[in-house]
């Protein structure tokens, strides 16, 4: 049944990359499923509640790869590249592929948008659980935390490319090494 949920939110992602969450219809995404659209309903109520359960699909396939990457590393620098490979520049590489995806990963409406900022806080928090491993002058790991994951969505959202963005990340990085006791 799981892998049925699954599949049935895949298809909705690329459905609404394909024609935005606006235009994406029921029929849409059972076709991209290759399932009937009684079988999206009886899995899903509506599109509301499958964008958010892509929201948070999305983000917990992000959070379990950033977090198996910091399992094998050592340094803050690096996972905190880890962190901006797998959350930051993943998502803006989605983004810049698919002018519609931006929808999707915004939230669109106002359960999605609820949905988005569910997903971020999950990831406050699995930042603030890292960043406690390290000592910091001025800052705690949960304020450090919050800087890390909302300025980095600012900094991807308005980077005009990859380049620019990464350079940015990097940035970001010096400032909170720099904060390291």
């Amino acid at each position: 049944m799981e892998n049925l949920r699954e599949k049935i939110l895949e298809a909705a992602i690329q459905a609404f990359m394909r024609y935005g969450v606006g235009r994406t219809r029921m029929h849409d995404i059972a076709s991209e499923a290759g399932v009937a659209r009684q079988t999206v309903y009886s899995n899903y109520k509506n599109k509301t509640e499958i964008l958010c359960a892509c929201i948070s699909y999305f983000s917990a396939q992000s959070l379990t790869a950033i977090q198996g990457e910091w399992a094998q590393l050592e340094t803050l620098e690096d996972k905190l590249h880890a962190y901006h490979e797998h959350a930051i520049i993943a998502s803006f590489k989605i983004i810049t592929a698919s002018e519609e995806a931006r929808d999707m990963i915004g939230g669109f409406n106002e359960e999605g948008k609820a949905a988005t900022q569910q997903a971020q806080q999950t990831k406050i928090a699995a930042c603030t659980d890292m960043l406690s491993n390290y000592m910091f002058t001025q800052q705690s790991p949960q304020q450090l935390a919050e800087y890390l994951v909302l300025s980095s969505l600012g900094i991807r959202d308005h980077a005009q490319a990859e380049d620019q963005l990464r350079q940015l990340l990097n940035t970001q990085t010096k400032g909170i090494l720099a904060l390291l006791a």
